[in-house]
């Protein structure tokens, strides 16, 4: 008996609405890109100052509703204001009030969209509470949970949006597009990594990874990661390839609408299956206005376009190509540590493995807030190399050994993770990252102990001997003090990367 195969979430969204809502919200979707994308669009429908030719255009690019059924749009500004505040934030002071919702159940049309936007967002957020584990390696799991918990503090709310994928696979060297606001400032791409050549060999890669740590954490991968997924002509053959030995679909964002044919096959693959992707980076507003020409709104229905454009107001880390230093937490005064909102640190999401293929390189990576020593928005625990899928696996169960233990090594330096400024108090201690203040305090024994974490000067055994000694402080208690400050992320891991920087100084 065949078992009955389970929908994707995003599948049973779609369920909630008929296919002739489906064809409106596609319309309506593309009209609120053209809003985002194009200030001078988005400024005569706040006026109802539409142009003639604003006019035709809408129906050229397939959006047939009568713009008049919108008009809330410009009679009740801050109510439009209202729910896309509430639509881009989880904050509960962006809530709607029931007058609102009274009033925008006048305008069915936006009272569609604002029901499908809703459905969208609480399935996202739904999907941000799950912190799926990796049960098949006990050393690795703790080792990505501590990563999980460290980038949760180092990057605030932002950290609980990254779902911290396992591998990245990366099917080329550079990158041919280069967008100016690259986080990863990806070089010129020089190779791509060869399907017909390598499919047999990429494909026992795979099977080793699974074998290491089981279908479903392999899954959680990226084909690419600095790169651009479109620049390897037969990128789709490989994520088919990819899903067919883990049992699950990896998620595709591109920088390249104007290729049809390639877009369109991307697209059917994840619609087959039921799952909103790809996500698509409009780079300028003559893309925007071809991606509009090019593809009908039921075409891009589940497509995210994300505009690029530099006049565009969407936050940009500043990392790779425009690396600037935001007045970080440890250049303000003390008492204001926490006065502003610091803002978003990084775009990197694996905790784990970063595979070129090409290179035959792997970097254990993990994010962190992007900063002069961590450019590009992750922290790199360790390098390995490998020649074939023996080697990979041989490659990757080395990195774990070398920095996954289950306490802090005791030849290792004790201190604290590399953001963190200490603040020494009369019963202890407060930690502050650059988003959160970790407080340990209660007892002179955090006092100690984090004065000797802030120098950085002594190995945790020297720590310990330290405090038993010179202190006489209970060595259970000392260690069940380390360990939670380890098993939250606190304290720094990284191990072999520092240590070859000294050796290079």
């Amino acid at each position: 008996m065949n078992e009955k195969k389970s929908k994707h979430a995003y599948t049973e969204l779609l369920e909630h609405f008929s296919d002739e809502e489906m064809l409106t919200i596609s319309q309506l979707k593309r009209f609120f890109e053209w809003m985002e994308g194009d200030p001078e669009f988005a400024t005569a429908v706040m006026q109802n100052q539409l142009s003639q030719g604003q006019t035709e255009r809408l129906k050229a690019i397939g959006v047939l509703f009568d713009f008049k059924e919108l008009s809330l749009l410009w009679e009740s500004p801050e109510i439009f204001v209202k729910y896309s505040l509430m639509l881009n934030c989880a904050c509960k002071e962006y809530e709607i009030d029931a007058k609102s919702v009274e009033k925008i159940r006048q305008y069915p049309l936006l009272a569609l969209w604002f029901k499908y936007s809703i459905y969208k967002k609480n399935l996202y957020l739904q999907s941000r509470k799950i912190v799926y584990r990796v049960p098949k390696n006990r050393k690795f799991d703790a080792w990505r949970l501590r990563r999980i918990a460290s980038s949760r503090s180092e990057l605030g709310l932002f950290g609980y949006h990254i779902d911290h994928p396992v591998f990245a696979f990366e099917l080329g060297d550079g990158c041919s597009v280069g967008c100016w606001f690259c986080a990863f400032a990806t070089k010129k791409l020089t190779r791509n990594f060869d399907y017909g050549e390598n499919r047999d060999y990429f494909r026992e890669i795979v099977h080793k990874c699974v074998d290491m740590f089981g279908k479903n954490p392999t899954a959680m991968a990226l084909l690419y990661y600095g790169t651009e997924p479109h620049d390897n002509p037969d990128y789709i053959n490989f994520i088919k390839d990819y899903h067919k030995i883990t049992g699950h679909p990896v998620c595709t964002s591109t920088a390249v609408g104007t290729d049809a044919k390639w877009l369109r096959e991307l697209i059917a693959y994840y619609r087959e299956g039921g799952h909103p992707w790809p996500r698509l980076s409009v780079l300028s507003r003559k893309m925007l206005y071809k991606i509009h020409d090019l593809y009908e709104p039921h075409e891009l229905r589940d497509v995210s376009l994300l505009m690029q454009m530099k006049d565009i107001k969407r936050c940009k880390v500043t990392g790779g190509r425009i690396l600037e230093e935001q007045n970080g937490l440890k250049e303000r005064e003390a008492d204001h540590y926490l006065d502003s909102i610091v803002p978003q640190g990084s775009i990197a999401c694996v905790s784990g493995f970063l595979v070129n293929m090409v290179r035959k390189t792997i970097e254990l990576i993990s994010p962190c807030y992007t900063s002069k020593q961590w450019p590009y928005g992750y922290r790199v625990f360790d390098t390995a190399s490998f020649e074939d899928a023996a080697s990979f696996q041989q490659a990757v169960e080395t990195l774990i050994e070398r920095n996954m233990p289950e306490h802090p090594f005791s030849e290792a330096k004790a201190l604290f993770r590399d953001d963190l400024s200490y603040r020494q108090t009369d019963t202890g201690f407060d930690l502050i990252s650059p988003n959160q203040v970790h407080h340990f305090n209660g007892d002179v024994m955090y006092r100690d102990i984090g004065n000797i974490l802030a120098k950085g000067d002594m190995t945790h055994k020297e720590l310990s001997d330290h405090l038993i000694d010179e202190k006489k402080y209970n060595p259970l208690v000392i260690s069940t003090i380390v360990k939670q400050m380890f098993d939250n992320g606190l304290l720094n891991e990284v191990f072999h990367t520092m240590q070859s920087e000294d050796a290079g100084k």
